[in-house]
């Protein structure tokens, strides 16, 4: 299991390595004395890096060679502790206050000498006890593993090979004795085809295969066959002797003379060569077979499934009936399977001989069980095996996702923006960001089938994810080991520790935690329920190195004196308050002490300006700060009416920004900013911000003079693809959208674009936004839409209250080329009569969305749409429904129809029957063809 510590250490080395070297630069002669130790720590480091580099392929002394990375670990964690404690007294102080801190500087002295001395004893002790010798893997490593991976199959296979693979039998069967026409580049390649099972460990792969390779199908089809092992570490030698041997066995000149006679005479061998593949890998998949060969095994069916675990447990499903209690928590483990051919097996394997009564409580143990429990080995290696195998970089982010509860779904930017918060990702690049290092993270994790993609975006960006539960498990026990995590859940007996340090914690319960536990070096914080201690006991000296202080998912409202000493985390560098409506009216000027504070983000608050002292963080890289509207404190309580009354009454969500925002170059997102409130200085500062992303403005009220100064500054932010921009209403309001987004050139970066308020025409540079893939239109009151018809990457657009004050809306012959999701929200009083497809228009659409309209010339045209796959009506009122049912009837993709609240028209015309349309009664209707 040295691998489980290798990871972590790693990249705390990596991570302390850089704070080593920027403090050894920053020093530069303060502390006297100090400075030498510092560079020879720094070296060390960077011995220490190449030494765990190199461990990484090692085999041998794994028991010693865990305990000695534990050792650089710990050490890992206490000198990037010590030294950014160092660069923040530096930060903090003037040079003459850092002269006068006697004491301090005496304490931080002591603390680097004391590191220096540790790191002397580890990197001498494997030389005085000659502890460990790395020698890389030999073909002894090849057969152990070869032996393991078959021992696991043959288990597997056995109490699998009855349960819900026929289907899954028949497609790779197919794939196997089939073969495709293919086009493009891999129609020129020679050679067999190669068809890839590709899934997560545990689901199938090796017994499906097993299953299809014994099959009589390819015993008739195929001459010779060979089923090999491949570990991670093989020697090719011992792999073509293998298949040779497989292949041929004793008569292996004869069948390869045979083989050359069919050759010269033109004959082909009747079997079509083909070799299958199983990976947990998609990249590695995709490398070795074109997409049509490839295969992804589906988890077992819930029947199935339920099956399985009766039939591993000696139970019927009379056993069920009979008993409730059994019934819910055989339901609960095989949720927690999720379908898991394997994790049933070996979790019914264990189930088997206790007693139903014993069920609850292993379940709730299955996290800890699952570390230490001998029948639960087989379990445990697969997911191991795939932990064991990631990139030194990757295990850390892997384990970091025990600190989300179980079947928790996960957002993607979310957890990317805590990786880089947590110093998981230490270097960017010329063409990339942190942020964009991180995400590349993210999708290697997805395509080793360590996490599951839960929902995609328009582009179908992976949005968020989930963690199958035993993964999870898995990943909490290794955490719990190697990476001091401590977790509140509601079934924890007691709130405490040992005496190791906790680096992290979280809550997925209402629970105290134990005023005597040590929080001095604990880095992250995250809660996901309501806390029943003060928030602001965690703005404290006792979690003096906190970075990551996450309460987006926790279920209360933060008040003021809930933010009031935030400065005292003088470490922090992610900051997320929950996403409810707070009582937070001010932020405190103590957050200028925040040096390295990189996510700032209070959701809904009373905030209506953020202070001066913000523009001292010049790490931020987000801001999110957007104003609950008034309402809210109306309804709410006397003390929320008067902080709205105190703070200025307004109706818009934004906050004004301080002068001085341009000192923020590493800002990438903010939001949102009222541009009424602002001065003009820091609208014009605002074209600074480069490395902007995203860009929320409300501009309601906004004088001539500052919307120039914005759109101005807007022209030249090169790095946006977000934009969203609001006036609010199309009366009063009329043209203070356009001076704010009247520019002379387009923004060549820009993917997603949202205009709320008055415009009439579309301005001519959104046109030429190539990258446009989403565009969200309101209250523009647009007459057409032609500007926006030849967008090459548009994908969904977007029609709500106010946007369009025509009666017809045409898509006309070639516009829209990628057009997949159309929505039109657009309400009662728009002008709006019908709807119209002519034929060659928006070939990709997909989806067609309309909701409260009153379309008394219908929806024409649907049969010249070759890709619609749904079309969903609610709460409008719609003329043709005849017309409408007979092209969706009639399509050959046969889309789904969505009926939900629709009336037919009084002013309905339907030239081609006599009889009128029966009007629809029922409230809701789903047909499919």
């Amino acid at each position: 299991m040295a691998e489980t510590a290798l990871g972590m250490a790693t990249t705390l080395v990596g991570s302390a390595l850089s704070v080593a070297s920027s403090a050894a630069r920053e020093e530069m002669g303060l502390l006297l004395g100090v400075q030498d130790d510092i560079w020879f720590i720094s070296d060390e480091l960077k011995m220490m890096q190449a030494f765990l580099r190199a461990a990484d392929g090692a085999r041998e002394n794994t028991g010693v060679l865990k305990a000695y990375l534990e050792l650089i670990r710990d050490l890992a964690y206490d000198i990037e502790d010590c030294l950014e404690e160092f660069m923040v007294f530096i930060k903090h102080k003037s040079l003459v206050q850092q002269f006068l801190s006697l004491r301090a500087r005496h304490r931080i002295a002591v603390q680097i000498r004391t590191l220096k001395q540790r790191v002397q004893e580890v990197s001498q002790r494997n030389k005085r006890y000659n502890l460990i010798k790395l020698t890389p893997s030999t073909s002894s490593d090849f057969r152990v593993d070869m032996g393991l991976n078959r021992n696991l199959m043959a288990l597997y296979v056995e109490e699998t090979q009855l349960v819900g693979l026929d289907k899954q039998k028949e497609k790779l069967t197919e794939l196997i004795t089939i073969p495709k026409v293919l086009v493009g580049p891999q129609a020129s390649k020679s050679g067999p085809r190669v068809v890839s099972v590709v899934g997560m460990g545990g689901l199938g792969k090796t017994t499906l295969t097993k299953k299809v390779y014994d099959s009589k199908d390819l015993g008739d089809m195929f001459d010779t066959r060979a089923w090999i092992a491949v570990s991670q570490s093989f020697d090719p030698k011992e792999l073509l002797k293998e298949m040779i041997k497989q292949l041929f066995g004793g008569l292996l000149i004869e069948r390869i003379l045979r083989r050359i006679s069919r050759a010269s005479t033109g004959k082909s061998s009747k079997d079509d060569s083909c070799v299958v593949v199983t990976t947990r890998n998609h990249k590695l998949a995709e490398h070795c077979s074109h997409p049509s060969y490839i295969h992804q095994p589906d988890i077992l069916e819930k029947k199935d499934a339920r099956y399985l675990f009766l039939k591993k447990t000696n139970k019927s499903p009379d056993d069920l009936q009979k008993d409730d209690n059994t019934k819910e928590i055989v339901e609960k483990i095989l949720n927690k399977c999720g379908g898991l051919p394997l994790a049933i097996v070996t979790i019914g394997g264990l189930l088997a001989n206790k007693d139903t009564k014993e069920w609850e409580n292993l379940y709730n143990q299955l996290p800890s069980e699952l570390a230490t429990n001998p029948s639960l080995e087989a379990l445990r290696q697969v997911v191991h095996l795939s932990y064991n195998h990631l990139p030194s970089h990757l295990k850390p982010c892997f384990l970091h996702l025990s600190l989300f509860p179980e079947d928790f779904e996960i957002e993607r930017k979310h957890l990317v923006n805590r990786w880089v918060a947590e110093g998981f990702v230490t270097h960017a690049d010329s063409r990339r960001t942190l942020e964009d290092i991180a995400e590349s993270y993210f999708y290697e994790l997805i395509s080793r089938s360590m996490i599951q993609p839960s929902k995609l975006d328009v582009c179908r960006n992976v949005k968020t994810c989930r963690v199958h539960d035993i993964v999870h498990d898995i990943a909490v026990s290794i955490s719990s080991q190697e990476n001091h995590v401590f977790l509140v859940e509601e079934h924890t007996s007691a709130i405490t520790t040992s005496g190791e340090s906790i680096r992290h914690i979280s809550c997925f319960a209402s629970r105290k935690l134990d005023s005597d536990m040590d929080f001095s070096r604990v880095r992250s914080f995250i809660m996901f329920r309501k806390p029943l201690q003060p928030v602001a006991s965690l703005c404290s000296s006792k979690f003096k190195m906190l970075r990551v202080l996450d309460l987006k998912d926790a279920r209360f409202s933060a008040e003021q004196q809930d933010i009031r000493n935030i400065g005292l985390l003088l470490h922090l560098k992610y900051l997320h308050f929950p996403r409810t409506y707070s009582d937070v009216h001010a932020l405190p000027r103590s957050i200028g002490n925040l040096q390295g504070l990189q996510t700032l983000d209070i959701g809904k608050s009373s905030v209506s300006t953020l202070p001066t002292e913000i523009t001292k963080l010049h790490n931020l890289r987000n801001i999110r700060c957007s104003r609950a509207p008034e309402f809210y404190y109306l309804f709410n309580n006397c003390r929320g009416l008067l902080t709205a009354l105190s703070t200025g009454w307004s109706y818009s969500s934004g906050i004004r920004l301080p002068k001085g925002v341009r000192r923020l170059k590493q800002l990438q997102m903010l939001e949102k900013v009222d541009i009424k409130p602002t001065s003009r200085k820091a609208i014009k500062e605002l074209g600074e911000l480069t490395q902007l992303r995203k860009l929320v403005v409300r501009g309601r009220g906004a004088s001539k003079k500052k919307s120039r100064a914005f759109c101005m500054a807007a022209q030249k932010l090169s790095s946006l693809r977000s934009f969203n921009v609001s006036t609010k209403e199309w009366g009063k309001e009329a043209g203070v959208l356009d001076m704010l987004v009247s520019f002379a050139s387009p923004l060549p970066s820009l993917e997603r674009l949202k205009l709320k308020g008055r415009l009439e025409v579309i301005p001519a540079w959104v046109g030429k936004c190539v990258n446009l893939v989403k565009i969200d239109l309101k209250y523009c009151m647009l007459e057409e839409l032609e500007a926006l018809a030849e967008l090459p990457k548009l994908i969904q657009l977007r029609l709500y209250q106010g946007a369009f004050n025509a009666e017809k809306l045409l898509f006309r012959m070639d516009a829209f080329p990628k057009l997949r999701i159309l929505h039109l929200l657009l309400e009662h009083r728009h002008l709006l009569r019908e709807v119209t497809f002519e034929e060659n228009t928006s070939p990709n659409m997909e989806k067609i969305f309309i909701h409260a309209m009153k379309l008394i010339s219908g929806i024409n045209g649907i049969k010249h749409l070759p890709n619609i796959k749904e079309i969903s009506l609610e709460l409008a009122e719609l003329a043709k429904v005849d017309i409408l049912r007979e092209e969706v009837n009639t399509h050959p993709n046969h889309p789904m129809l969505q009926i939900k609240s629709l009336r037919t028209t009084k002013h309905e015309i339907n030239a081609e029957k006599s009889d009128a349309t029966e009007p629809i009664s029922e409230a809701s209707e789903s047909s499919q063809p």
